[in-house]
């Protein structure tokens, strides 16, 4: 299912499961649908700007979100920190929050770096972002948990990043496919669930395996939800959920 929004940006909707719903779009495309001045499409090789609220069609940043995005010393993270703001407060307003304007809508974070929405915090929302991609999720049952990653899909990861991000068990399994799929969808459903836990990379990469998608942690099998799909054959999306 597909979406159009203000200034006709192209949001793809997946539901993996009754009340969850996942939003993506390529940064490209807010890009155009968001910037007054369309220079941004080089922005993985550019240095930061700073911005202001006179640079958006319509702005949706208020003061305190400008003052973060112009600390940022890239371009590159400037660009996708917006495009995530963007969708993430787009899918709100449509969701739950129809009477805020974007500005209105703000996310904080957890002192392990969870995103959750300021003055709502008990909305489950996740964000997640990769080369030309963003996506967010949110769940309608406040007392369920989720986390989302995607991923672009590159060649298989040299064995020294293999030995950091996987246990020697889970390499042991991965090596019954040779490809960079495996790897990449293993990966995105680990980085989900500790998004999940709300401990991102603070919890050791080793003490969480994902094996024939299905999550250990500390030895224990998890009783959770594992959702993964790819898109345009070179993206892998996973979310974890309750």
């Amino acid at each position: 299912m597909t979406s159009n929004f203000q200034n006709e940006i192209h949001i793809n909707t997946l539901s993996p499961k009754p009340g969850v719903t996942i939003w993506y779009s390529r940064i490209p495309d807010i890009i155009d649908s968001i910037f007054i001045k369309g220079r941004y499409h080089n922005f993985k090789s550019m240095i930061n700007e700073i911005f202001q609220k006179d640079d958006f069609i319509n702005p949706f940043l208020n003061d305190d979100e400008i003052s973060t995005i112009n600390s940022f010393k890239a371009l590159k993270k400037q660009i996708e920190w917006i495009s995530g703001r963007y969708l993430i407060k787009q899918m709100m307003q449509h969701f739950f929050l129809e009477n805020a304007s974007l500005d209105q809508i703000m996310l904080s974070y957890l002192d392990e770096g969870a995103p959750y929405l300021t003055h709502h915090p008990d909305i489950p929302v996740s964000l997640s972002h990769s080369n030309d991609y963003t996506a967010a999720a949110c769940c309608k049952n406040k007392d369920q948990t989720i986390g989302i990653d995607i991923e672009k899909i590159a060649k298989k990861p040299d064995a020294a990043f293999m030995k950091i991000a996987f246990t020697p068990n889970e390499i042991l399994n991965l090596k019954n496919d040779a490809g960079p799929v495996p790897v990449f969808k293993n990966w995105t459903i680990k980085e989900a669930y500790l998004k999940y836990i709300k401990k991102g990379f603070n919890e050791s990469l080793h003490r969480v395996e994902v094996i024939n998608n299905e999550i250990w942690h500390n030895k224990k099998k998890i009783d959770v939800d594992v959702y993964s799909t790819f898109i345009d054959d070179d993206y892998v999306l996973s979310l974890v959920s309750d």
